[in-house]
């Protein structure tokens, strides 16, 4: 039953809207205590989060977004830049998280952008910042292997390959952990995708998130893993650039997974971050 927990989580997410473009931003959420925000990665929807919330909402209320452009979410306003776009993420945020509260943000991948842009511009709405192997930093990806391409007329089977042979490229380092729920993960999020990062100028593409590192004035954390493709050998120089902003941030790395490391390892992942948190 590989989509039982999507059912599970939907069917009992409470949802809120905040102004974005046109329509509205889309939060979902679950849980009592603390606000825990979790921004997804590039092509996702709060789906990427499928194996922690519940574990999480035993801690906090968890609020997943999706992103602007994402999801159920509207488009953002055009044109846009990070900050712009940011904005949008930064204002929804003000509206969600309670009078006299503050949240902890956490941002996976592309999250990482918009969860700095949120932490420089409404510091008191934001208790911490926990970067997720995020891109954005000014830091030459690793090459990776050219992607399977859907095309028109593909059947079931052959799109199903599709998407699981670039899971197993770029996301998830064991090939054995891309499972029939994390295929439909990928192909229900890429379905709902309406906005592109190549709409913000070149230099918020690479390093708009390093930019906004020395605004941020929360505590810092960050998670890399030691098996992510976008990364590669290039972890030590990314932890060494955010120390560069924040000295006393709390760095951490987890070993043998891949990029969608809270998929893959969610346990090892779930125990970590709760971790830092409480630290």
């Amino acid at each position: 039953m590989p989509l039982e927990a999507i059912t599970r989580l939907d069917a009992t997410a409470r949802r809120i809207g905040t102004p974005c473009g046109d329509g509205e931003m889309v939060w979902h959420c679950w849980g009592e205590g603390p606000p825990l925000v979790l921004f997804h990665g590039n092509f996702g929807t709060w789906l990427h989060w499928t194996h922690n919330i519940e574990a999480l909402a035993q801690h906090y209320t968890v609020m997943a977004a999706d992103a602007p452009g994402f999801g159920a979410s509207a488009r953002p306003p055009l044109p846009t830049t990070a900050r712009d776009y940011g904005r949008v993420v930064a204002d929804g945020l003000a509206q969600i998280v309670p009078e006299g509260e503050q949240a902890h943000l956490v941002g996976f991948s592309y999250g990482g952008r918009l969860a700095g842009e949120a932490g420089a511009q409404r510091p008191d709405k934001v208790a911490t910042v926990t970067l997720v192997a995020p891109g954005g930093l000014g830091v030459e990806d690793a090459p990776r292997p050219e992607l399977a391409k859907l095309r028109p007329g593909m059947s079931p089977e052959e799109v199903y390959e599709v998407h699981r042979a670039n899971l197993a490229g770029l996301m998830i380092a064991d090939p054995d952990a891309v499972d029939e729920l994390a295929v439909h993960i990928q192909r229900t999020n890429t379905r709902q995708v309406r906005f592109r990062m190549t709409a913000w100028p070149e230099e918020d593409i690479w390093d708009g998130l390093g930019r906004a590192l020395p605004e941020i004035q929360a505590p810092m954390k960050g998670i890399w893993s030691t098996r992510d493709a976008f990364a590669g050998d290039s972890v030590p120089e990314r932890l060494d650039l955010v120390r560069r902003y924040h000295p006393d941030a709390d760095l951490r790395l987890l070993d043998g997974a891949g990029h969608w490391m809270q998929y893959e390892a969610p346990d090892a992942f779930n125990a970590l971050l709760l971790e830092m948190l409480a630290a």
